[in-house]
């Protein structure tokens, strides 16, 4: 009696470590994220320190540096300089680190403009003319400045549910690509996902809250999964195999009735391109002649191209869209926002003044990209649909009697996982977060780290 008694706490500490190791693996506190959305090409840095207390360590040097203290971080020509608060300039080796003693934040200006606000620490980095920025914040932070650019503060008010399945979405490829703290992740949205820092906390941080420690893992394995998401599926999810050439289990094509008819701008988009312009732009004569190659999806496989003196140019979806996407501009309707289109050809035959079909259809795709149009349609003497570049280009002073090719689409993103608008449809509509991520992700289960 006494020995069972004995070995009690002993059994108790084996069950624990065996419970431990069959379980999901647990990610630590700290992360670290390097800025290169905003600040990836920064030469002259300023840091306040907005909030909290922290410790400024450079060149093995360890000074307190507390709330309203400033550091300047520049090149000086042949090397890193720095300045402390309004003391001289320093040249010093290495690397620079603010390391947070007391929970704060820290606000970020370059001479560009560039802004932000982060929670955390920073450490700061000379390589490849330029500063490497580092923030070393909470998970859980993290998550909060991730939330709401991913999505929308806006969308707490009817879409609580879609933000929580965001949230749970984000901190499971956050557990996936930071292999416990150990590795770095971007704020890029172009690399790994978007991270804006404290600037956009809002609504969002309370289905962070809600969902703590949330991630998705395999039905079996209980392992964490690729949770992959884009803004709009276009009414129907991709296979990650057609977009990475990878089979995923957890991210596989179907139908997506949630993403229909919500999105505004990304929900149906119109881009119109010439004939010559187009051409060229893959290195042909004017394009007499398109065919698409699909996926079930209805997603874009392959574009073949014919011009006019029979030379043909075959590229992929993904090469095609990336010729027109509007990058750093604005998205609209007028752009070309993903690999789910159609294509109709306007020969230069037509009549373009005709009153009747046609008419309609001039009025429609000139007018969001010609500028100085007067209020009566009826009583212009143009334009030409023949003078028009392509929607993001406008019109040439001449005419190209070659005709125009107008794509018509639907999305906007690569598809692939969680429809970002689907989830809020579906929010909208009474389900649960775990509904939505049910939907969107396959053979996945929620699961606390």
């Amino acid at each position: 009696m006494f020995r069972i008694l004995y070995q009690l706490p002993f059994l108790c500490i084996a069950l624990f470590i065996l419970v431990l190791s069959q379980a999901a693996p647990c990610q630590a506190n700290e992360i670290s994220v390097e800025l290169v959305w905003k600040l990836g090409q920064a030469t002259w840095v300023e840091i306040d320190v907005e909030q909290g207390d922290y410790q400024l360590i450079a060149d093995k040097t360890t000074r307190k540096f507390p709330t309203g203290s400033t550091l300047r971080v520049g090149w000086g020509g042949w090397t890193s300089v720095l300045q402390i608060n309004q003391e001289e300039y320093q040249v010093f080796q290495g690397s620079v680190e603010l390391k947070e003693k007391q929970h704060g934040s820290l606000r970020i200006k370059t001479p560009e403009g560039q802004e932000a606000v982060y929670r955390g620490g920073l450490q700061l980095n000379w390589q490849d003319s330029h500063w490497q920025l580092i923030n070393r914040v909470d998970s859980e932070d993290y998550l909060k400045g991730v939330v709401p650019i991913e999505m929308s503060n806006q969308w707490a008010h009817r879409g609580m549910e879609a933000l929580k399945a965001q949230a749970v979405a984000a901190r499971t490829f956050m557990v996936k690509h930071t292999e416990n703290g150990t590795k770095v992740i971007t704020d890029s949205p172009d690399i790994d996902q978007a991270y804006a820092g404290k600037f956009v906390e809002g609504e969002a941080s309370a289905a962070v809250e809600a969902t703590r420690g949330e991630i998705l893992v395999d039905a079996q394995s209980k392992q964490p999964i690729e949770a992959l998401y884009s803004s709009h599926s276009g009414g129907y999810t991709e296979d990650a195999k057609n977009v990475w050439g990878t089979t995923d289990i957890h991210n596989v094509s179907h139908p997506d009735p949630y993403s229909e008819g919500v999105g505004g701008e990304v929900a149906h988009w119109r881009f119109i391109v010439s004939a010559p312009l187009l051409g060229s732009t893959f290195g042909v004569g004017p394009i007499r002649n398109i065919e698409l190659d699909k996926f079930p999806s209805g997603r874009v496989k392959s574009v073949r191209m014919e011009d006019g003196f029979g030379n043909s140019q075959t590229v992929t979806g993904r090469t095609f869209v990336k010729a027109f996407y509007p990058f750093g501009q604005p998205i609209r309707t007028a752009a070309f926002l993903g690999s789910l289109f159609e294509v109709k050809t306007i020969p230069p035959s037509y009549n373009l003044f005709d009153t009747s079909g046609l008419s309609g259809l001039l009025r429609s795709v000139a007018s969001p990209i010609v500028q100085g149009r007067t209020s009566s349609f009826q009583k212009e003497q143009g334009p030409l649909l023949s003078k028009i570049l392509s929607s993001s280009l406008g019109t040439s002073a001449e005419s190209q009697p070659f005709g125009v090719f107008i794509f018509e689409g639907s999305g906007w993103g690569h598809g692939v996982g969680m429809s970002q608008w689907g989830a809020y449809h579906m929010a909208q509509l009474g389900y649960t977060y775990k509904d939505i991520i049910s939907f969107y992700y396959s053979n996945a289960l929620v699961q606390g780290m």
